[in-house]
């Protein structure tokens, strides 16, 4: 991946990507993305073709600017036009002139009656499996679309997949299901929960991947002028800022790199009650926090469970971080453990301020925090332990006021 991304572009990528996992109204979804593709890549236009399986033709799923008229009627065989070659070979195709290209076909412009000068086209894929192509048409002023535009290009058009292929299994949920409204929606925000995450994560370790370098540089030599103490006071301070600064940018490289590279859990049996007092222990000791206790509502049976003890400890020791942030690290932490509606239940609450409602649908994004601080990966990497394991996590208001946060995992390994 290129280092010469500037800060609009990847903040676009960033737009991007939680523009295309918001909502599987797949029709929006795709106009506001390509609206912001074209901007990405100085596009006069944009389109999207869908492959048609059944009888191995592409058509348009999205048609902007002025090239969209009458082309929901254009079909076009798989390796018919510099789409359907794409589609074809799985190939992307960066065509400065496609007068001089002989996979052009005219049959669109025909329809349209708009002048098709140059084209970037990529597949879009979803597991492997190509199921469209993404097109940008003609480059506004004299330039020409070049590699840097495909390499992010790529990126969306992975994420579109992701998105095209949600929606059409969401389209068979509600063909094949009766469920009410709530129960619908339920299921609808799980899915785009799931695949925002993961996304997200490919985008998140693609920026780190870029930025990890430029980074370690910026510390590396600010730290040298630092120790070699050439500048004076105020210029020492300035120093002192970037240091800070890098040292807080390369912990979120870190945090990126951890969430993107978890491993899958290996569970084996493991006695819940004294997992999570051993974890407290363990936690109190590294955290050299006294002035945070701990009430504790255990099963007195110290019943089995089936996780990944290293990665569940993860989950409860970010539960508990963001317990004793909520708190300003003075405070208790209630943890409990029960059974409920065949799965084992622990639940972490704090007595801090709370979250606020609007705030709730975004906690387990990655990069989402309410504080002025922080990476806000720390609940993206909870939830991805915790659906690793099969299990669902919720947030709430607390009892006692706070936030109380709720990991349900399955009482027999094999659930689905």
């Amino acid at each position: 991946m290129t280092n010469e991304w500037s800060a609009r572009q990847i903040e676009s990528l960033i737009e991007i990507s939680s523009l295309i996992n918001s909502s599987l109204e797949i029709n929006e979804v795709l106009e506001n993305s390509m609206r912001v593709v074209e901007e990405l890549t100085d596009a006069e236009t944009s389109s999207i073709f869908e492959i048609d399986f059944e009888v191995n033709e592409l058509f348009f799923r999205l048609a902007r600017g002025e090239s969209k008229a009458g082309v929901d009627k254009v079909r076009m065989k798989v390796g018919e036009g510099i789409a359907g070659w794409v589609a074809g070979s799985g190939k992307p195709v960066l065509s400065p002139d496609t007068e001089q290209d002989p996979r052009f076909c005219k049959k669109v412009d025909d329809v349209t009656c708009f002048k098709t000068k140059s084209i970037l086209a990529l597949p879009i894929r979803h597991k492997e499996r190509i199921i469209g192509v993404l097109e940008v048409i003609n480059k506004k002023g004299q330039g020409t679309f070049d590699n840097k535009d495909m390499e992010m290009l790529t990126l969306v058009s992975n994420q579109i997949g992701i998105a095209m292929e949600n929606a059409r299994l969401y389209s068979r949920i509600k063909e094949k299901f009766t469920l009410t409204r709530a129960e619908l929606k339920e299921s609808q925000s799980k899915l785009i929960r799931s695949e925002r995450m993961v996304a997200l994560g490919k985008l998140a370790h693609g920026v780190a991947h870029t930025v990890r370098n430029p980074v370690a540089s910026i510390g590396g030599f600010a730290r040298r002028l630092n120790k070699k103490q050439l500048l004076d006071k105020s210029g020492s301070e300035y120093v002192d800022l970037i240091i800070r600064e890098t040292e807080r940018l390369e912990d979120i490289v870190k945090n990126v790199e951890i969430l993107t590279s978890l491993p899958e859990p290996r569970c084996r049996q493991c006695n819940l009650s004294s997992f999570i007092e051993n974890t407290i222990r363990e936690w109190k000791h590294k955290s050299k926090l006294d002035n945070i206790k701990f009430e504790t509502d255990l099963l007195q049976e110290d019943p089995v469970a089936y996780l990944d003890d290293t990665l569940m400890a993860m989950v409860l020791g970010l539960l508990f971080d963001n317990a004793g942030e909520a708190m300003q690290q003075v405070g208790t932490i209630a943890v409990s453990a029960y059974r409920k509606n065949g799965w084992m239940v622990v639940s972490v609450a704090d007595r801090g301020g709370g979250v606020a409602n609007k705030d709730l649908p975004h906690l387990f994004d990655p990069f989402f925090t309410t504080k002025t601080y922080g990476t806000g990966l720390g609940l993206a990497m909870v939830n991805r332990i915790v659906s690793d394991h099969n299990g669902e996590v919720e947030v709430h208001a607390g009892a006692k006021g706070g936030t109380e946060v709720s990991v349900r995992l399955p009482l027999f390994p094999n659930r689905d």
